[in-house]
């Protein structure tokens, strides 16, 4: 960090120290600290999609979701060319966003999108599948849980999800006057 302040002073137009010492405090969770730093970022270097992200991300920390999808918005709008697998994790987090409102179909808009950067991508995968478990589409869900977990087989969320949404499946127009035993 002393590092990134020394940059900061000795460089004071440019904007990445700032960034960094954003990016720090947002690594140890002081999250009004990193947006103070990104906010500084965002002043000197405007056109920075990065600062953008960011900014998205600490927002979305804060459990700021309206804020963080604006960010991660503006992120997008900000970058300079057509999206690339880079700009994936901006995607999905807006994804992630949108999910968190109950904004399902603009979330599972963005993780499709995210699909077309990086076909590669568990939290792509789990972000689809959880959003349609929260739909009750437990048919899509368990497709894309089986899709995550082929990436990564000893994924604890979605080998769990996985069997939620099996059990979900199950029961699915089953009388829930019935008792199972």
């Amino acid at each position: 960090m002393l590092a990134y302040r020394t940059a900061a002073r000795l460089f004071p137009g440019c904007h990445l120290p700032t960034l960094y010492i954003g990016m720090e405090y947002m690594r140890t969770h002081s999250f009004k600290l990193a947006e103070q730093f990104f906010m500084q970022a965002k002043t000197i270097c405007p056109s920075d999609p990065l600062v953008y992200n960011e900014l998205g991300v600490v927002a979305y920390h804060m459990k700021e979701y309206n804020k963080a999808v604006w960010w991660f918005e503006k992120t997008l709008a900000h970058i300079p060319s057509s999206l690339s697998e880079m700009w994936e994790p901006t995607v999905v987090n807006l994804a992630h966003a949108y999910r968190k409102l109950k904004m399902y179909h603009d979330a599972l808009s963005c993780y499709e999108k995210a699909l077309t950067l990086s076909n590669r991508s568990l939290s792509t995968y789990a972000g689809l599948a959880y959003t349609y478990h929260l739909q009750d589409n437990f048919s899509a869900a368990i497709t894309y849980y089986h899709k995550a977990l082929w990436l990564k087989p000893d994924d604890q969320f979605c080998t769990e999800m996985l069997s939620v949404a099996l059990i979900d499946e199950g029961r699915h127009g089953i009388d829930p006057k019935i008792e199972f035993r």
